[in-house]
């Protein structure tokens, strides 16, 4: 795998490179142009460190035991670091409030590659993490790690792993410069509790990772990254996770999510596993974005009830949600299971929509309509079900464009509202096929939003669809 990595900006009037260098993941894994390790034992680092270190090349290998750092690591350029089986590094300490820090600075000057690399004493063998607690943090820079995130360690069996407060706002836990994971043993790379990326993170490569046999099939290893939301939208640019076991972003359930998230498109698939529940009790409007090419896919749970709930009218806490796809490049929100059918998962439930800035175009959705627990909104069939669902919370604008629902259940659109204006009609500029009907209770493409007097209210008999 390439990466593009340039030099420094030039000073004036002094000599540039005619060009930036092209760096493989496999000059990074094989110590680029950095010299033969010293002969002889290296040193080992077995107890918790409490005051600033510096590890040397020249003293290399650093070999670790299970170790916690409560102070500043610097690991120098060429150094290399071998972890010892299963051995697991925590970095920080939430119970004593001790910050610790790991910067592995490796670098690239002119065209000469000194990178840091961390691999298993033994090979063959697995080590366990760099595990991240609220109080430490890593700035890797020219780094590999490699046969880490041992399955049979505790927690979520990442090479690296790291941990927030479960509070925002989204604390830039680890900052990732051109930084190569190669064959985890489970994940490569977890962030949990509102643990994120720094801001000028770049070039993240994740390959091979479920390099080790999946002890449960209930419990999915081998996607280059396995997150909570917040931190999706950190995820560094130009990353690479692809050749993994299984193809995707894991994103894990979140309580409720108060702070604005995005879905970035890094070329692979978010696969989300439980629920997604969006909005902020202190009532502020927080905003989901989904960039155009993004493919989302929902595991089945239960009744098909996973989906993206988002906003509460209850507490009068609004969702933005700008899901904006082209022509070229459309948004795909879809079934995670093999065989996929109507039902898989439980669409986009808007239970309370920003009055202005939505956008919701050139999406196609499918294979919804699981179960939400709602019924009786709009004037559709009795089981509020479908794609997308607005649930008593009415639309200011069509803003539903150009967009593609097929194979759902109950309806394309629920148009779950009250109120005595006509519209906004959501059919037009959008196209509907395989919309399979409720049992007992029918099914449309769009269905009719209800009177103002309210649930009850619609006249004849139900579905009463918009077309």
């Amino acid at each position: 795998m390439r990466l593009l990595l340039l030099t420094a900006s030039c000073v004036s009037l002094l000599a540039c490179p005619s060009g930036p260098r092209e760096v493989t993941a496999e000059q990074l894994l094989a110590r680029g142009d950095c010299p033969a390790m010293p002969s002889g034992a290296g040193t080992v680092h077995a107890d918790t460190i409490t005051a600033d270190e510096t590890w040397t090349a020249a003293t290399s290998p650093h070999v670790l035991k299970s170790i916690r750092i409560e102070a500043t690591v610097t690991i120098e350029p060429c150094a290399v670091v071998l972890v010892e089986r299963n051995a697991r590094v925590q970095v920080g300490n939430s119970g004593t409030g001790k910050a610790g820090k790991v910067v592995a600075a490796g670098r690239l000057e002119g065209n000469v590659l000194e990178p840091v690399v961390f691999r298993p004493q033994n090979a063959g063998d697995f080590w366990g993490s760099l595990f991240v607690f609220p109080t430490g943090s890593l700035d890797l820079s020219y780094t590999a790690l490699v046969n880490g995130g041992q399955k049979d360690t505790p927690d979520t069996n990442a090479t690296i792993e790291a941990r927030g407060e479960q509070m925002k706002p989204v604390r830039p836990m680890i900052r990732a410069r051109y930084v190569v994971i190669k064959d985890s043993g489970s994940q490569g790379l977890t962030l949990r509790n509102y643990a994120g990326f720094a801001a000028d993170s770049e070039a993240l490569i994740v390959t091979g990772a479920g390099a080790q046999p999946e002890a449960d099939a209930r419990f999915p290893t081998g996607y280059a990254l396995d997150l909570q939301p917040a931190g999706i939208n950190s995820i560094p640019k130009g990353s690479v996770l692809t050749g993994n076991r299984r193809e995707g972003i894991l994103v894990r359930s979140v309580t409720r999510l108060d702070v604005d998230e995005a879905f970035v498109n890094r070329g692979v698939p978010y696969v989300i596993d439980g629920s997604f529940l969006m909005y902020d009790l202190g009532r502020s409007t927080v905003t989901l974005r989904i960039e155009a090419g993004v493919t989302m896919k929902f595991k089945k749970s239960g009744a098909g009830d996973i989906g993206l709930t988002l906003g509460n009218l209850a507490s009068r806490a609004p969702v933005r949600l700008i899901a904006q796809g082209t022509a070229e490049q459309p948004i795909l929100l879809t079934s995670a299971e093999a065989t996929p059918a109507p039902g898989d998962w439980a669409g986009v439930y808007l239970g309370n929509v920003a009055s202005d800035g939505n956008v919701f175009e050139s999406v196609t959705v499918e294979y919804a309509g699981g179960a939400t627990g709602t019924r009786g909104y709009g004037c559709g069939p009795l089981s509020n079900v479908g794609g997308l669902l607005f649930i008593e919370t009415r639309p200011e604008t069509a803003f539903v464009k150009n967009c593609t629902f097929r194979n759902l259940l109950g309806a394309g659109i629920v148009s779950g509202w009250t109120s005595d204006a006509d519209g906004p009609n959501l059919a037009p500029t959008n196209t509907f096929s395989n919309i399979a009907p409720v049992p007992m209770e029918g099914g449309c493409n769009v269905t009719r939003w209800a009177p103002a007097a309210g649930v009850g209210s619609c006249p004849g008999m139900r579905p009463l669809c918009v077309n």
